[in-house]
């Protein structure tokens, strides 16, 4: 135990007292804290229109019978509109007004047929043979956001209009009545669960990769692992210390990396009602259990690329085709908690599927248990194989 320690000290001290390889370390967390504030103020920037912006549209042939459908253009919370009405002839270019919706002059543009009113009323598409109902266009530049609102405005009174002259039923139409029962707990844990467990699945990948390869391989392309495989000590305490060591480190790494990503999700997801509150002090203990097997597991599995390998890059190379599958595990949580209880027999799936049920507030004690045992199990089964491998002069010493 005492070896073990000491080989754990060492890999702590190597990382921890390297400004640089801390800063490495949590620098990660800061940065994904800031791209994902950012991202969330810039897309909720997208489409916004700014509060004293007056519309402008010009508006041909418009049928005066239908002045009532919108007045609604009056309420100044949906902003101030102005709009030119002009009568179609010979003498008017349609093309300026289409050029100037192109260089973002105007908003819209709207071209009504002649009688649109009483030929949408009288139209019965029984007795017509045509099929050609009355046609109006409307020209918008969808490149502007100011130009895109104002159409679906305009667009959402000619359907209310549409729907009057050819109601047979109405769908949620009391404005009083709210027809969408999602809780705003339901809607985090939605929200949550789609996104938390790929990125913190990614995040203890990358930590346990970012320390694993350089500790072995590094040592192994520096000679330096001769020197530490000639003090006597069994090698398999100098694989438990590593494993112990690395895992401390990576936890770290993914634990700055998940507080930045934690912290960002308010702003990233502005506009949505986020309840943080609804996970308790039990449900992080319970992730932080599932957290640490998981990134043993992964500095095991690392740490065996990393001894297999002749060179750090050699090593970086192997452990991204394993990141690729990881990431494409990670994947399978945004489609929900899977019923299938076999993957909880599968490494790595088996803690997706943890993480994600945690997360939903839909907790098993016995496929917790399952999970952790499965990945102590292959902790222990790498630890045996890395033991092995320190052991062989032809893999330590590239023979």
């Amino acid at each position: 135990m005492k070896n073990i320690l000491t080989i754990l000290r060492k890999e702590l001290r190597r990382f921890f007292t390297d400004k640089r390889m801390v800063l490495s370390l949590l620098l990660p967390g800061v940065l994904i804290f800031v791209l994902y504030s950012l991202m969330g103020s810039f897309m909720s920037n997208i489409g916004s229109v700014e509060d004293d912006y007056t519309y402008k549209a010009v508006v041909i042939d418009f049928d005066e019978k239908m002045t009532d459908y919108f007045d609604i253009l009056n309420d100044k919370t949906l902003g101030s509109f102005e709009i030119e009405y002009l009568k179609n002839d010979n003498n008017l270019d349609l093309d300026i007004y289409k050029e100037s919706l192109k260089n973002e002059e105007l908003d819209l543009l709207v071209i009504y047929p002649i009688n649109f009113y009483d030929d949408a009323i009288n139209y019965d598409p029984i007795s017509d043979g045509t099929g050609k109902s009355p046609q109006l266009n409307i020209y918008y530049n969808s490149s502007k956001s100011e130009s895109l609102n104002f159409f679906n405005i305009y667009n959402s009174i000619l359907m209310s209009f549409q729907e009057d002259i050819a109601e047979k039923f109405r769908v949620n139409v009391d404005l009083n009545e709210q027809y969408d029962l999602a809780s705003e707990e339901s809607m985090t844990i939605m929200i949550i669960t789609s996104l938390v467990p790929f990125l913190l699945i990614t995040f203890l990948f990358t930590g346990a990769m970012s320390v694993s390869i350089e500790s072995i391989a590094g040592e192994k392309e520096r000679g330096t692992i001769a020197t530490l495989l000639s003090t006597p000590l069994r090698r398999n305490e100098l694989a438990l210390g590593k494993i112990f060591g690395l895992s401390i480190i990576a936890l770290t790494s993914a634990a700055s990396s998940f507080l930045g990503l934690m912290l960002s999700l308010p702003k990233l997801m502005q506009g949505i009602d986020l309840d943080l509150s609804i996970y308790n002090f039990s449900h992080y203990f319970l992730l932080f259990f599932v957290i640490v097997t998981t990134t043993l597991l992964y500095v095991v599995l690392i740490s065996l690329v990393s001894a297999f390998s002749k060179s750090v890059k050699e090593a970086t190379s192997l452990a991204s085709v394993v990141m690729i599958i990881n990431m494409l595990i990670g994947i399978t949580s945004m489609g929900g908690v899977s019923s299938n209880n076999i993957g909880y027999f599968i490494p790595i799936y088996n803690s997706v599927k943890a993480i994600t049920e945690i997360l939903s507030l839909n907790i098993s004690p016995i496929y917790l248990l399952l999970t952790s045992l499965i990945n102590l199990l292959i902790i222990t089964l790498g630890s045996f194989i890395l033991t092995k491998m320190f052991n062989s002069e032809k893999i330590m010493f590239n023979k």
